[in-house]
């Protein structure tokens, strides 16, 4: 009996001390641990990620990336690859402006719905061999897994002078849409536009 008395009280000792001890042993570890810079949202480098945010409304945001495996040699060749991404980028978010453009021009208009898909790719054609040239690359970094991301605005100005010369290429192959005015439409066009969608990473 002794014996057993003698077992209770050994282990009631240590559940003692072992819960007295704890809360001493939680205050060690829950000391905070060194800050650390996170990448941005789903890999995407934090400046990616701002320049969308920090967009302004006439300004549309093309991302283009490209693989160089942390190879220096080459970087010359991955901007130019990086910078064809993003102008492809900012072509797909014209496409659904100018979409836009079409369909409220073709509701308000006796334009049938296959002159409007026809005058629609006359100008996104135009505006394919325009090349953007007035966009622009702003900021261009590489990752650390050797990731070239490039970031490429191209704004509503440029965007309307590249519009001017399409819409006119646009009439001449669709003559029922000549009271089409692409620049009476581009704030609201603009607007709908969201723009974003998932970043592509090149080879």
């Amino acid at each position: 009996m002794k014996k057993l008395l003698g077992v209770v009280t050994a282990v009631a000792t240590l559940l003692v001390v072992g819960c007295a001890s704890a809360p001493a042993s939680s205050e060690t570890t829950a000391s905070p641990a060194p800050a650390q810079k996170k990448g941005g949202l789903g890999g995407v480098p934090d400046f990616v990620n701002d320049a969308f945010l920090n967009a302004s409304e006439d300004v549309l945001v093309g991302i283009g990336t490209y693989k160089t495996g942390g190879d220096a040699s080459k970087i010359s060749h991955g901007k130019t690859m990086a910078e064809t991404r993003a102008r492809a980028d900012i072509a797909r978010q014209l496409n659904s402006i100018i979409k836009n453009m079409v369909t409220d021009y073709t509701a308000t208009s006796e334009l049938d719905p296959e002159a409007a898909v026809s005058f629609q790719e006359s100008i996104t054609q135009a505006l394919t061999q325009a090349e953007l040239r007035g966009s622009k690359t702003v900021q261009m970094q590489t990752d650390d897994n050797g990731v070239l991301w490039l970031v490429m605005e191209y704004s509503k100005s440029e965007a309307a002078k590249d519009f001017d010369a399409a819409q006119s290429a646009a009439r001449l192959a669709v003559p029922a849409a000549a009271a089409f005015n692409a620049l009476d439409r581009m704030d609201t066009a603009f607007n709908k536009q969201s723009g974003g969608g998932p970043v592509p990473v090149g080879d």
